[in-house]
């Protein structure tokens, strides 16, 4: 059976994956719990309306149920490995819901049709149907309704109380109705099916169900209607042919009605589950995308294999990488950079200084473009000495190749403008809320006690040091468990190192994500940072963000964010000095719970995503302007 809740993306309208008897069943359970909703039938006149008209694809994403209204629909979610998704008609969902509530529990109202139209489908589903509850009829003016005609139908509806509301206007008058109006009237399950009402109270002939089947019953509406009805075929069928065979190569262009198109490059992608890139596009890219922005994410290929086509409001590219630890970036890079180049974006964002070099292309062909540096990234132990230089020269060339140069940190602003007499513009990043309540699925896996244990969240790479936390932890007394958190992703030694290491109290988990990244760290006695970056750490925003107590190796781009709100150890003796610090907050509980209350309180004065993202926003509104901000 379909899953109800599932939608298969088309063209960034999300189609429930259903039949008719799944939807059919839905909208009884629906009624049954009185809980109120809005069902579209929708095909290809709505999503290419929904191309042109944000506010009306926001109304049909919001819906309690979209259904497949046209066979391309269908077909598309055959495509997308749903092939229990079939048809779900407008007319067709009308009778089998008339069908099923002929036994009078639920009562019905029709609204829409000419005049007369409604009265005489009353008649004709009560023939068919007896025992078919239909309260009442409306019939509304062309244009909007009035204040008086507003307020005679909401005591219409507040004396008859129907259950389910049929509405048989235009697409998409109707859908516009049903999002207004549901929450006005007293009324459970409002459903817009347009062409029933004439269909079913037989002043327009239906085409033969062979027909409907085959895809081609435009052609058959056409020859009924030809002077309504084919110029907006026409023009709708060669829109959504065109639109989606560019969706299909990443290539689709942006949609009307919406702000600056920006595209991320350079990380893995989203749902962000790797590194703080991720997590920065996947935050900062859903609230400019809900702010009106078109957003397209460049994904990893081989880290999505489900490969959703929309995440958050933001599109998805899946394009594909060399599988080495050097070369995986630039190579994916490369390709969405190419790609990119041909879509012409008025903004692209590069995620790494490694990738500035490319930042001309984009520019030659009209974008502009912005490149987050991510610190010092060419002092990292990670990477062999050809690699470290090429992220050195980076620095150089994203200071000449780029519109905006992104620093995450003060110490790297400062940096910039000593090396290369270049001010960077700061901008760091936003900390998560503290959720009120917090599973423990987690912590029941390990054998883990609520705030009895310590942890380390992040990439098993020799920078982050996640091996001076295991060695220091031989020292600490008690018996907290330590919970490393991560993957060693291509550092294959590093990682199998770390196990060797590991005592009996270290939990070598691997990558954790989602529900149970938060759990862990919601619940987690002391969070330790035992790298020195000189970057902002996004896994350190998450955990002030979560309100930990927070252990960190002394240095300056970490004493930026949390100032005080944390307690260093070294950099003298780091080993003997980490090993000391847990001791003292393994015993001492009340420290501990200052040090909470601190971190979340900096978190909330200091970081917040909203903020970023107006900040971003007034980027793209002067870069879009034309006005030169790499000195901004």
């Amino acid at each position: 059976m379909p899953d109800r809740n599932q939608r298969v993306d088309v063209l960034g309208v999300g189609v429930s994956a259903l039949n008719l008897e799944s939807a059919k069943k839905t909208i009884l359970e629906r009624l049954e719990r009185r809980q109120k909703g809005y069902i579209c039938v929708t095909g290809v006149h709505g999503v290419i309306e929904a191309q042109d008209d944000s506010r009306f694809r926001n109304i049909l994403n919001e819906s309690f149920l979209t259904t497949p209204d046209g066979m391309p629909m269908v077909w598309i979610s055959w495509l997308r490995k749903h092939h229990e998704v079939d048809r779900v008609y407008g007319p067709d969902l009308m009778l089998e819901m008339a069908a099923a509530t002929r036994d009078g529990k639920f009562t019905h109202f029709l609204y829409g049709g000419r005049p007369g139209i409604a009265e005489l489908l009353q008649r004709r589903l009560e023939e068919r149907y007896p025992g078919i509850r239909i309260v009442g009829t409306y019939t509304p003016p062309f244009g909007p309704l009035s204040a008086d005609e507003e307020r005679e139908l909401r005591e219409r509806f507040q004396r008859l109380k129907p259950d389910v509301t049929w509405v048989g206007l235009s697409t998409p008058k109707q859908e516009r109705f049903m999002s207004d109006y549901l929450p006005k009237l007293d009324t459970t399950v409002m459903c817009g099916v347009g062409a029933a009402f004439d269909f079913h109270s037989k002043v327009v002939k239906q085409a033969p169900r062979w027909i409907q089947r085959s895809g081609f019953e435009w052609l058959y509406r056409t020859f009924q209607e030809p002077r309504r009805l084919f110029f907006r075929y026409l023009r709708n069928n060669t829109r959504f042919l065109w639109r989606y065979a560019l969706s299909c190569v990443g290539l689709e262009p942006p949609r009307r009605e919406e702000g600056v198109s920006i595209a991320f490059l350079g990380c893995r992608g989203v749902p962000a589950r790797y590194s703080g890139f991720e997590t920065l596009v996947e935050e900062l890219g859903a609230r400019l995308a809900e702010r009106g922005h078109a957003v397209t994410v460049y994904n990893r290929a081989h880290f999505y294999p489900d490969r959703p086509r929309e995440y958050r409001g933001m599109r998805i590219a899946y394009l594909p990488s060399l599988q080495t630890k050097s070369f995986e970036t630039i190579t994916h890079t490369l390709l969405a950079v190419i790609h990119a180049a041909v879509r012409k974006f008025d903004v692209v964002y590069l995620c790494g200084v490694g990738n500035s070099v490319l930042a001309g292309i984009l520019k030659f062909r009209g974008s502009r473009v912005i490149v987050n540096v991510d610190g010092d990234d060419f002092r990292r132990l990670k990477w062999h000495p050809f690699a470290r230089w090429w992220l050195k020269q980076s620095e150089e060339w994203a200071t000449k190749l780029s519109n905006v140069v992104i620093a995450d940190n003060r110490t790297v602003v400062d940096r910039y403008e000593r090396d290369y007499g270049f001010r960077t513009t700061y901008l760091s990043y936003g900390a998560p809320e503290r959720p009120a309540q917090a599973g423990k699925e987690a912590l029941r896996k390990l054998g883990l006690k609520e705030g009895e244990y310590v942890l380390y969240a992040g990439r098993l790479t020799p920078e982050n040091r996640p091996d001076l936390l295991i060695r220091a932890y031989e020292k600490v007394k008690g018996d907290w468990p330590c919970v490393v958190v991560g993957g060693a992703g291509y550092e294959t030694e590093y990682g199998a190192e770390l196990e060797r290491m590991a005592g009996r109290r270290v939990k070598l988990v691997g990558p954790v994500y989602g529900e149970g990244y938060k759990e862990l760290s919601l619940h987690c006695g002391v969070f330790v940072l035992p790298g020195i970056v000189e970057a902002t750490r996004l896994v350190l925003l998450d955990q002030m963000g979560f309100g930990n107590a927070i252990l960190y190796h002394d240095c300056a781009a970490t004493w930026e964010v949390i100032g005080k709100a944390g307690m260093p150890f070294g950099p003298v003796n780091a080993e003997t000095s980490l090993a000391e610090k847990l001791n003292e907050l393994i015993g001492d509980p009340g420290k501990r719970e200052a040090m909470r209350k601190a971190a979340l309180e900096r978190a909330r004065d200091s970081y917040s995503w909203e903020k970023v993202a107006d900040r971003y926003e007034a980027i793209l509104d002067q870069l879009t302007a034309g006005k030169g901000l790499s000195r901004l």
